[in-house]
């Protein structure tokens, strides 16, 4: 199954929770900035846990996140907004974390972000978890003032963020 086929199959199985989270992510509770960073009672939006629709013994759960990219670099000058998509496995039978297939990952923000964004959105990286398995994706998309898609910054040092229409 492609990643559009599985993107569709998400979409239809979890329509109602997938509308919510985003609504979260792109709204005032999912914007981070000054005005909230040292809220010690936070919590990003997140949806999960979600059966894999790969594994049927892992569970994913996402995060989301939006930035001001000027607080985010620490530069003032810097206009936009930066969405960070994170998503996690945890095996449902042996407890903890477990890795992912980047084909179901990728179906995922695709689900999430506009179809029209995932050319522009960047696979960020993954974190590694129990064993040095990978266990934990990143994902991130830079939008406009205007809310349109952008590159990432110029100054924006992340090594590992590759462009989804160039894997």
């Amino acid at each position: 199954m492609d990643i559009n086929e599985l993107s569709a199959r998400i979409q239809k199985k979890y329509r109602e929770p997938l509308a919510a989270f985003r609504g979260k992510v792109f709204g005032p509770e999912g914007h981070s900035g000054p005005h909230n960073e040292k809220d010690p009672d936070r919590r990003l939006p997140h949806l999960g846990p979600v059966r894999s629709l790969w594994d049927k013994h892992v569970d994913l759960t996402l995060g989301g996140d939006v930035s001001d990219l000027g607080w985010l670099m620490e530069d003032p000058s810097v206009a936009g907004t930066c969405v960070t998509i994170s998503i996690a496995g945890h095996h449902r039978v042996m407890g903890g974390r477990t890795s992912l297939p980047s084909g179901e990952c990728d179906a995922w923000v695709q689900a999430i972000f506009d179809p029209e964004w995932m050319d522009d959105a960047y696979r960020a990286g993954t974190l590694s978890g129990v064993d040095g398995r990978l266990s934990t994706v990143y994902y991130r998309l830079f939008l406009d003032e205007a809310g349109k898609t952008m590159d990432k910054p110029a100054n924006f040092n992340s090594p590992e963020l590759r462009k989804m229409s160039e894997l």
